[in-house]
């Protein structure tokens, strides 16, 4: 899906163990980084983090309609798959939680009572 010579568009947002949380265009948004970030701080025991990539306007179109029927898990997968998208920007020492998410399992709150078989999206 890697396309060449198109334009792309740089989004920013919150991931986290239950999938992308937030879904940002960085234009007109610069001054919500911080907040971003403080919300992300706020709550790494779910993983929390903030992530930032390029992407062009198909791969924006299959996002936002992914997060529009609440596919937040597919939605950060989908980040993760190099097929869909080469690279992924997060701050390094959050690297080892972008590794594992999304997995509901890993909120110390609601993941014990996540059942394997159920799509929490």
């Amino acid at each position: 899906m890697i396309t060449m010579g198109e334009e792309k568009r740089t989004f920013v947002g919150i991931a986290d163990c239950h999938g992308l949380e937030s879904f940002l265009p960085m234009e007109g948004n610069e001054k919500q980084l911080g907040f971003l970030v403080m919300r992300a701080n706020a709550n790494r025991h779910r993983h929390a983090l903030v992530y930032q990539v390029e992407l062009d306007n198909q791969q924006i179109t299959m996002i936002e309609a992914v997060l529009a029927n609440g596919g937040y898990i597919k939605a950060c997968q989908m980040l993760h798959d190099p097929s869909f998208i080469e690279n992924v920007g997060v701050e390094k020492s959050m690297m080892d939680s972008w590794e594992m998410i999304p997995n509901p399992r890993l909120d110390p709150y609601s993941g014990r009572f996540y059942e394997e078989n159920s799509e929490e999206e």
